[in-house]
């Protein structure tokens, strides 16, 4: 095995997503610590501030045609990319649709070829999901997911290995300075209630129900807010909504940020009422600051690691959203955990290299 590893990951989008927060944890410490030349090929435009941060980790970023506006152009591209850079490993985080690249690495003779799946639900047409799975796998030498749930999703009885969204836990870590400034700029006092969610503003995170939810709990406290961090397709959509429910007064609207460490700190409790998740980084980094979840309850339990994690449904309408926030205020203590756990990316960044090793000396 030659002494530099090189290689190429596939994502959909290199935007405020959570795999792209996955991919900049681990390629950061990966890159800092090993010899590894990491190259990141993307679809879309990326936000420029997570490209800016992706470049300084040391990756180094290709954007190519979208696929679903321009399949050919973007298979053309993946090819010619491949083929130039002449990867060790293709390793795939775009769940169903791995195999787009998978398949061209195959042909040109990528010794490592990872599927990587980030989902445990369907997100595309129901009837096409089967073929997808058997060509990831047909596609890939390695399976990989970011937890049980969405292994056993995407590769059914096949073996994977699970590599966990880790983070630096040190850096989302409650600080009362954070708390403060953050309240200031947004005029909060200390005793204000403060609902926090962080996603993208797409279908999948709910946030309509989100909205819901908080607008019963005024009902119960007047004395709260919710903020919501995230852009996205919705936003426009979720602001009339908000206009429409009569709480645009109390709904704070961040639409982008890098710090989101800060804010958790402002938060008193965090809400995930997602319709699906594969494993959400964002609460792995709110239990990482003392916060209780309050999470849907079809997400991977694996996620808990504080023991500050509640599952709920969400067809059981408002009502138990409700009841957990008050019940769970008395919690909001930010106590200290054991950081020998899944999610510490300073312990488990050497898993992803030590996996990269060994795929090439099979």
């Amino acid at each position: 095995m030659k002494s530099k590893i090189k290689v190429m990951h596939f994502v959909s989008g290199f935007r405020n997503g959570g795999v792209e927060q996955v991919l900049l944890n681990y390629t950061g410490l990966v890159n800092k610590n090993y010899d590894i030349d990491e190259v990141i090929v993307y679809q879309h435009k990326a936000d420029p501030k997570k490209l800016k941060l992706s470049q300084e980790l040391g990756n180094r970023m290709y954007e190519i045609p979208f696929k679903k506006e321009h399949p050919l152009k973007n298979i053309v591209a993946t090819y010619k990319l491949i083929k130039k850079e002449k990867p060790d490993i293709v390793h795939a985080h775009m769940n169903l649709v791995n195999f787009f690249p998978l398949l061209i690495a195959k042909i040109l003779g990528v010794r490592g070829r990872i599927s990587h799946s980030h989902i445990a639900h369907d997100n595309i047409n129901p009837k096409l999901v089967p073929i997808f799975k058997k060509l990831n796998i047909i596609s890939s030498t390695n399976l990989m997911a970011c937890g049980q749930s969405a292994g056993n999703y995407m590769y059914g009885r096949k073996i994977f290995t699970i590599l966990y969204n880790a983070i630096d836990q040190s850096k989302y870590r409650y600080n009362p300075k954070y708390r403060k400034e953050i309240r200031q700029i947004y005029d909060l006092s200390n005793n204000t209630v403060v609902l926090g969610s962080i996603g993208r503003n797409v279908e999948q995170k709910n946030q309509k129900f989100l909205i819901d939810i908080f607008s019963d709990y005024l009902k119960v406290n007047n004395n709260s807010v919710l903020m919501l961090i995230g852009d996205g397709p919705l936003s426009s959509d979720l602001d009339n909504y908000i206009k429409q429910k009569g709480c645009s007064n109390k709904i704070i609207r961040v639409k982008s940020t890098l710090s989101t460490e800060k804010y958790y700190s402002a938060f008193d409790i965090f809400l995930l009422p997602s319709l699906y998740e594969g494993l959400p980084v964002v609460s792995i980094e709110a239990q990482a600051n003392g916060l209780v979840n309050l999470l849907t309850d079809s997400i991977d339990k694996t996620v808990d690691y504080t023991g500050k994690v509640r599952f709920l449904s969400i067809k059981d309408g408002t009502r138990v959203w409700v009841k957990n926030i008050a019940n769970s205020l008395h919690e909001n203590q930010r106590k200290e955990f054991n950081e020998d756990n899944n999610y510490n990316i300073k312990m488990h960044y050497k898993d992803l290299y030590s996996y990269y090793v060994q795929i090439l000396r099979k």
